[in-house]
């Protein structure tokens, strides 16, 4: 499963549009510390109310992320382009508060940092960000995730370190498939 993870929203709106992106995207929402109660995003949730209703609500980044698979962290102009990621699959978005967006300290708990390439105004809505951000993954990770019979080669060909390496980098099925030729 995936996950959005939302870090002490401040806009009931905004929430609510990304409880609707949620259930447009299958994702389910983590939500740290929100600055209201979540029923004032009902408006904009619409049809959505389950999503907002069966989110988890954390005390702490570190609580909300502990158990997931691969965390995208957002910062503007921070960490490598969006475009050109490759997601892998089970990969969970990390977006932060509206007024200033994720901390350093929150960003060092996520395996991938990212930026939507806005131009000049690197500024973004976070429900509009969240949007753009599902629908890249989504785009991206259907048929590109590593396969288990790659994992196993690339286990027995490289040190455990150097095999950790390999997977923390992200590589797509394809990247895997030319290494494993080139190891041969």
């Amino acid at each position: 499963m995936s996950y959005i993870v939302l870090v002490e929203p401040e806009i009931p709106e905004n929430t609510g549009s990304i409880a609707r992106l949620a259930a447009n995207f299958g994702y389910d929402l983590r939500i740290v510390n929100p600055g209201f109660n979540l029923s004032e995003s009902r408006k904009t949730a619409k049809n959505c109310q389950d999503k907002l209703r069966e989110a988890k609500i954390f005390e702490t980044v570190k609580e909300s992320v502990r158990d997931l698979n691969y965390v995208v962290g957002t910062k503007p102009g921070r960490g490598r382009k969006l475009n050109g990621f490759q997601p892998r699959g089970g990969t969970s978005v990390m977006i932060g508060r509206e007024s200033n967006g994720l901390k350093k300290e929150e960003l060092e708990l996520c395996d991938t940092v990212l930026h939507i390439d806005t131009g000049d105004y690197s500024s973004i809505n976070q429900s509009h960000a969240t949007a753009i951000f599902l629908h890249y993954l989504q785009d991206k990770q259907e048929g590109n995730t590593v396969s288990n019979s790659q994992k196993q080669i690339l286990s027995e060909k490289l040190t455990d370190e150097v095999y950790q390496a390999v997977l923390d980098g992200n590589p797509s099925e394809q990247q895997v498939g030319r290494m494993l030729s080139e190891l041969s």
